[in-house]
């Protein structure tokens, strides 16, 4: 008896006792074993009936014999998957991951297969609908949810860090290595790995940050000689320089820093008249100190005068010669001439660096003055900074061990500076700086704490460390309390510009643009200076419906745009413009090209060839960041269409040539959405240039999906997605959001979530900022999955 028949058997005998099988022949309910998949379904059924919106027996069995079951049924297994081991008792908890999969395909139209009979949109919707309600409702859901990894911080979030805590600007791009990407984005925990290569950098980095902060390790003062043959003025004399009548020595010297220089001068004079050789110093001119050389010839003594220097600055150093006095009839010999001699002079860079480290030694010690700071402001320092440093309340025993690492190094001989240096290096390669861990709150188990939340959502917004404001709300367990006013603090901070650039960067693609090689003989226009507009116009566009908190469907439908000069030079605008991005409303003519973000260059550039435009690089754009319906990837024998497809004698136009592409079977199905929406894209060019022909030929720009719809253009294209996938465009961005914020992908778990976020915009529109809050404020973003 195989697993069908004792499976009959069984709902038979369980259908009898409750009354629901009483004239049904059991012989007759064997012989339709075959149909054992959907009688589970209905028998399974009985339990949560109340909860679906559906008759399974009359509604959803009829869809899935027809359109699922001649390959995935009664031993069917195409592609090792068969529905028979999705049901039964209990086996919609146990196989939704599965289940997950139907539905992704369902929904992406990437099943049932191209060549086969297609479901129209509501029986797809009514399937869909049905797999929720069966599989990821919330009684079978587990509160896991696939937690939230540790995570090291990236090069933006490092670089920012640092800034934010030691007030100092590192470049954290030049200096490690890039960061790997995780669906879609650099924030992801199981991505972000930590190589010996990647550690040796962080060493080397913290010992740069720390020179920043407290300047380099000086043991000795350096110093710059000049001898007597280096001298210029009077004459030569054995080691000596001299001067025998009035006049000047002189050197040339640089300062490589902004600071006090030391100058020291070993000179003597031979004695005449009644008073001592003078030696006036002038520095570029300006008189600094005047001595009496009291020393005889040619016993010398050391004279010390200083001077502010600036950065990579030229200075004249004159020794003048003031008094000369000459005696021939004095009767002793040595007294009748007065001469000045100087044997050497060296300059020393400053003693104390704090001219050029005096603020950044003030924000971390207090203090600022001296080179051999006191215990006490070392000590003050480690409590205020390791806290923000290590992302958390330290307690009495975090910072014991650190003042016994400070004070052994101190016993070692090293100065009171080096000795914080060396702490706050050690704190900087420390795991506890390179990675994010989040604690749980003890008070609400299922939650962070109140400092780990604070980290999340700066490293959300900021990509950096919370502020003064933050943490001390977090310090008061008071930030939950007030959150959606943090929120709206921390939009209208300039530091927000972090999410627009890294966030918007990744989700749109943004950055690829940097990369991006348009053929310089075709495109000659295409210079980096318009790539770099290209890129600011999306971020400004992004950045201006998010202070405006405008609807999420303005992405598509907004008459507007943010561009410079250039920009709308290069756009054909009219209109006087600057090189500061403005807002412009497109009008007319223009508003048939311009408008919603599929007509930005960026977008447009980023999804073409070298050479070409790309209809599937465009929709599968589109599939990917709008609708977050990825393809599946593409065999692994098909080539890319690449050289022009001739035919008759002719070059096929782009759509022949990928109709002709697209005509093997396994390629058909994905071709099909993509192709189509990236035809309404062709009357832009692979640099963003609107167009209407293309090798002398018209352009098509008819795109029509298997569901039967149809746009003309990019515009109508944009008006569909807006009204018929407002809903799908809305879960994309969501689910963006929580991948990027948490550092982890979506599972099938975060289903619920996804949909309780998408419930507080139920019958209304739904505004980007508010969206943003949304998913800020949500179960997924406040505990610790």
């Amino acid at each position: 008896m195989n697993h069908h028949t004792i499976l009959a058997t069984k709902i038979y005998s369980f259908s009898k006792k409750r009354g629901l099988l009483s004239r049904m022949d059991f012989s007759f309910f064997i012989s339709l074993r075959r149909l054992i998949p959907w009688f589970s379904i209905w028998f399974f059924s009985l339990g949560y009936g109340k909860t679906s919106s559906f008759n399974f027996e009359n509604e959803i069995i009829p869809l899935l014999e027809e359109y699922c079951y001649d390959c995935h049924g009664e031993g069917a297994k195409k592609g090792g998957f068969k529905i028979d081991e999705l049901i039964g008792l209990g086996a919609f908890k146990q196989n939704q991951k599965k289940w997950d999969r139907v539905w992704k395909n369902l929904n992406n139209r990437n099943m049932p297969p191209a060549n086969v009979s297609q479901p129209y949109d509501p029986e797809i919707s009514k399937i869909l609908t049905w797999i929720e309600e069966a599989s990821f409702r919330p009684d079978l859901v587990e509160e896991d949810f696939g937690n939230a990894r540790l995570r090291r911080l990236n090069r933006t979030e490092y670089e920012n860090t640092i800034q934010d805590i030691f007030g100092i600007e590192i470049d954290a791009e030049s200096y490690f290595p890039a960061d790997d990407t995780g669906y879609g984005f650099d924030t992801i925990g199981e991505v972000l790995t930590l190589s010996p290569l990647l550690m040796e950098k962080y060493l080397g980095m913290a010992e740069v940050v720390m020179q920043k902060v407290l300047g380099p390790i000086q043991e000795e003062n350096e110093s710059v000689q000049f001898f007597a043959e280096n001298i210029e003025g009077g004459r030569q004399y054995e080691s000596l320089r001299v001067l025998p009548q009035r006049g000047s020595f002189e050197i040339n010297h640089t300062s490589t820093i902004k600071g006090e220089y030391e100058v020291k001068v070993w000179a003597s004079a031979s004695r005449a008249g009644n008073e001592f050789a003078k030696m006036q110093v002038q520095v570029n001119g300006r008189e600094i100190q005047t001595f009496s050389i009291e020393s005889e010839y040619p016993r010398k003594s050391i004279y010390r005068l200083s001077f502010q220097g600036n950065e990579n600055q030229r200075n004249k150093i004159s020794l003048s010669f003031t008094n000369d006095f000459y005696d021939p009839k004095n009767r002793n010999p040595k007294r009748r001439d007065r001469n000045l001699y100087v044997e050497k002079i060296e300059i020393l860079t400053p003693k104390d660096l704090n001219l050029c480290f005096r603020e950044s030694r003030l924000r971390l010690l207090g203090e600022s003055e001296t080179q051999n700071i006191k215990d006490h402001h070392a000590l003050f320092s480690f409590k205020k900074w390791l806290p923000r440093i290590y992302r958390t309340d330290l307690n009495s025993e975090d910072f014991t061990k650190h003042e016994f690492f400070y004070r052994e190094m101190r016993a070692k001989g090293l100065a009171s500076i080096e000795a914080v240096r060396q702490t706050f290096k050690a704190a900087l390669i420390s795991p506890r700086f390179i990675f994010r861990e989040e604690s749980m709150d003890f008070a609400k188990p299922d939650k962070i704490d109140e400092f780990a939340l604070a980290h999340r959502l700066s490293y959300f917004l900021w990509s950096s460390v919370p502020d003064d404001t933050m943490w001390e709300l977090a310090k008061n367990r008071e930030l939950r309390k007030n959150l959606k006013k943090e929120f709206q603090r921390m939009l209208s901070d300039p530091k927000i510009n972090a999410f627009i650039e890294n966030f918007s960067g990744q989700w749109l693609q943004l950055r690829d643009l940097k990369h991006a090689t348009p053929n310089p003989d075709q495109f000659p226009e295409f210079s980096n200076s318009v790539r770099i507009s290209m890129i600011r116009e999306t971020e400004e566009f992004i950045k201006y419906l998010l202070m405006e908190n405008l609807p999420v469907g303005t992405l598509l439908s907004a008459n507007f745009s943010m561009v410079n000069h250039e920009l709308a030079k290069y756009y054909g605008l009219p209109g006087n413009f600057t090189e500061e991005f403005q807002r412009v409303v497109f009008t007319g003519e223009d508003f048939s090209k311009r408008g919603g973000i599929l007509t930005h260059g960026s977008i447009l550039a980023i999804t073409s060839n070298p050479t070409r435009t790309s209809p599937v690089k465009r929709g599968k754009w589109v599939l990917e960041n709008l609708l977050a319906a990825p393809p599946r990837e593409p065999p692994p024998n098909v080539t890319e269409l690449e050289e022009p497809i001739t035919k008759d004698n002719r070059v096929l136009t782009l759509r022949e040539q990928m109709a002709q592409h697209s005509e093997n079977p396994m390629c058909y199905s994905c071709h099909a959405s993509m192709d189509n929406l990236g035809y309404a894209m062709e009357n832009f060019n692979a640099i963003g240039k609107w167009r209407t022909e293309e090798d002398g030929m018209p352009l098509d720009v008819l795109g029509k999906l298997s569901s039967g719809e149809e746009f003309n253009g990019v515009q109508e294209l944009q008006s569909f997605l807006k009204n018929h996938k407002k809903q799908a465009i809305v879960r994309c961005i969501i689910k963006k959001l929580l991948t990027y914020g948490l550092g982890r992908g979506m599972t099938y778990k975060d289903r619920t979530h996804v949909d309780d976020i998408l419930s507080k915009f139920s019958g209304k529109d739904v505004l980007l900022a508010d969206l943003l809050f949304a998913v800020i404020e949500s179960e997924s973003f406040q505990n610790g999955y």
